[in-house]
């Protein structure tokens, strides 16, 4: 009997070792798989959440803006990235969706734009993103 109880101590005190490192390890010790240690959104999750409230604020919104929110597809949202990317080259003729870009800061047409801010940048990432375009 002595014997056998010897043989159940190691197992007892890998165990007791084990739960002892669990309460004093660091909770970095104990990773998720992301990379960064989950301090907060990325800076691509910020900029599709900023993109997605600058669409809906100034493009989609309720009432008085030039998209209606059940036009919303993928369509537009690919002939709007369109605009977007080609806002600063020579055109023949303007996009259909340039008029509607230019609200955007720093748009033509945009109010109440912050200095620095690229509001096109941002709904261009998020449209791509929600709409895979």
């Amino acid at each position: 009997m002595l014997k056998s109880l010897a043989n159940l101590s190691r197992p007892l005190a890998l165990t007791s070792l084990l739960a002892a490192f669990a309460v004093a390890a660091p909770a970095t010790v104990f990773a998720s798989g992301s990379i960064g240690g989950g301090s907060g959104v990325s800076q691509f999750g910020q900029m599709y959440k900023q993109g997605k409230v600058a669409f809906f604020r100034k493009l989609a919104c309720r009432s008085g803006c030039p998209i209606q929110r059940d036009q919303i597809d993928k369509n537009l949202a690919a002939s709007l990235v369109e605009s977007i990317k080609t806002r600063d080259a020579l055109k023949a003729e303007p996009g259909k969706h340039d008029e509607t870009v230019s609200l955007l800061c720093p748009g033509a047409n945009a109010k109440g734009c912050t200095p620095g801010v690229d509001e096109q940048e941002m709904v261009q990432h998020y449209l791509s993103r929600r709409f895979g375009v």
